[in-house]
């Protein structure tokens, strides 16, 4: 121990103070899977109906999403701020692939025409 220099004893100490926090954090104080969502907000493009898909545990969708009845590629991921909703920036590049007309997109970065705001869950 003779040959340690003090800036050796502080990274020790600074890696054992992040290994307290983790183990705290992540190990006391709840598990990654109770940090994840379980859903994800989907938005009909052509019609601005919201739908609500469930991505937990083995479940999970590609992006874009076909609709539910007419298995047209029209689903995107949408989220909401102050009352209005927005496509998802990491998502937007999915529109490409989208096969329906875009009518309740106003602009990538502007509110939906949202047609209802109560969401139907996907099966």
């Amino acid at each position: 121990m003779e040959n340690v220099k003090p800036w050796q004893i502080i990274l020790i100490i600074i890696a054992f103070a992040v290994l307290g926090f983790s183990v705290l954090k992540f190990g006391i104080g709840g598990s990654v899977e109770g940090q994840m969502a379980n859903t994800m907000t989907l938005v009909d493009v052509q019609t601005g109906q919201l739908y609500i898909a469930s991505i937990g545990g083995k479940n999970g969708i590609m992006i874009p999403t076909p609709h539910p009845e007419t298995d047209e590629i029209a689903l995107v991921p949408v989220y909401e701020e102050d009352g209005e909703w927005f496509l998802r920036e990491r998502y937007q590049s999915a529109l490409n692939q989208v096969t329906v007309p875009q009518d309740a997109i106003t602009g990538r970065d502007k509110p939906l025409k949202i047609l209802d705001n109560d969401p139907i869950r996907l099966k």
